[in-house]
């Protein structure tokens, strides 16, 4: 019995605070002090009450527009979004801040933060790509706008990690096409692929990738479609095997260079 006494003292107690804490935000909503408002929603900010500070900030943007208060007000109110993971909304306020106040010695900060939200949003790499497009966007237009920052470091990793997110789904599309038997539509796209990426790890693995694209669609094609087709197989071959002639996919490949040879050799009596 005492302990369910207790634990009601403790529930009232409770509800009580919840109340009067209620109670004076909306007091704070309803003030016409502005200032009052104003630091209010900074000590709400400073204690992680995010939902309640930008509601705030947000009154506060028409109230101090035009004063040299607008800085603060912008920058708490962009991090509130930030905060509370609105990010496209946030990349959009941090940026106009860096763009409206580029003297203030938090706009570089607000530039990074901007490419910093894309970044929070760029999806899968099986997704739609969009967003890490504009990450990368964004991140550049920081390095050239602040070549030394502190910052720099951290959003060169960030473009770095966009386009190996854009180079893994490039490869996935393509491989996609090959999977799906769209073997000339493969070609493209992993030549695509290292064309944008002519550095990729993988770049390897993408060549044989052309090679059994090449010489599958020969096989697949019409008769007379076929001895053009396998001779592409062939010079595929051999610009494989230039370039990579210690490949651990040497004999897989030389297997696909004379099955090309041999049929070739068929049809073109028949010609």
């Amino acid at each position: 019995m005492k302990n369910l006494l207790r634990f009601s003292f403790f529930l009232l107690t409770a509800v009580l605070i919840f109340t009067a804490s209620c109670n004076q935000y909306q007091q704070v909503v309803k003030s016409d002090d502005y200032y009052l408002k104003l630091a209010k929603a900074k000590e709400y900010y400073e204690k992680g009450l995010y939902y309640k500070a930008q509601p705030l900030f947000e009154e506060l943007l028409s109230f101090f527009k035009g004063t040299n208060v607008m800085q603060d007000v912008l920058y708490y109110y962009a991090y509130c979004h930030y905060q509370t993971g609105e990010y496209l909304i946030a990349s959009y306020h941090f940026k106009n801040f860096a763009t409206t106040y580029p003297n203030d010695p938090r706009a570089e900060e607000c530039l990074f933060m901007s490419a910093k939200c894309y970044y929070e949003v760029s999806p899968s790499y099986m997704l739609e790509q969009g967003y890490t497009h504009d990450c990368i966007d964004a991140a550049q237009l920081f390095a050239n706008t602040y070549p030394n920052s502190t910052y720099l470091n951290d959003a060169n990793k960030m473009v770095d990690e966009m386009r190996s997110k854009l180079e893994e789904k490039a490869f996935y599309s393509a491989n996609l096409y090959y999977k799906m038997e769209k073997y000339k539509a493969a070609r493209v796209a992993f030549q695509n692929l290292l064309r944008d990426y002519p550095d990729s790890p993988h770049a390897e693995y993408v060549m044989f990738l052309i090679l059994k694209s090449d010489y599958l669609y020969a096989v697949n094609s019409v008769v007379s479609k076929q001895p053009e087709r396998y001779e592409t197989a062939i010079n595929t071959y051999q610009n494989f095997t230039n370039k990579y002639n210690n490949s651990l996919y040497q004999s897989q490949a030389k297997n696909i260079y004379e099955a090309s040879v041999k049929n070739l050799s068929k049809i073109k009596p028949n010609e």
